[in-house]
């Protein structure tokens, strides 16, 4: 008797084991559910946000290239600048040194003071305002090389 008794308590802790276990796999099963459909969402949002980095990539590109090519074109009107503010500059290192020998020959002639040398002095006198005229007429040309180099856009 103790041996069938034995094997009935056996019995019934192997009925409880198993619906405990079943009990178990179940919500083992829902979590492995839930964990799959979660993985599916991100795989989802993954692949969305995959593609929005692609899409912005691209964008990034095409205004890096944009930039570059607009640097490119900006390359000659820095050139053409340069040039003109070279050319600015001799002018004006000209317009000093003549200045500066008319100056002298005035303070030369009025030091000396007399005679032929007023006649000289007259002479230059008469050149300062072609050379006034010259300089306006090289600032007035200025603004239409500005206007080449940068072109209005329509």
């Amino acid at each position: 008797m103790i041996i069938e008794i034995s094997v009935a308590v056996i019995a019934l802790a192997f009925a409880v084991l198993v619906v405990f276990l079943i009990m178990t796999l179940r919500s083992l099963s829902t979590v492995l559910l839930q964990t799959n459909e979660t993985i599916r969402e991100l795989q989802q949002q993954v692949n969305g946000i995959s593609k929005e980095a692609a899409e912005m990539l691209r964008h990034t590109n095409e205004v890096t290239v944009d930039v570059r090519n607009k640097l490119h074109s900006i390359d000659s009107v820095v050139c053409s600048v340069k040039n003109i503010g070279d050319a600015v500059q001799d002018i004006t290192s000209s317009i000093k040194q003549a200045s500066a020998s008319v100056a002298g020959s005035i303070r030369t002639e009025a030091v000396k003071g007399g005679g032929p040398e007023r006649d000289k002095v007259a002479t230059v006198m008469q050149a300062v305002p072609v050379a006034i005229e010259l300089w306006q007429a090289f600032r007035s040309c200025k603004p239409q090389a500005e206007r080449r180099a940068y072109p209005q856009q329509t």
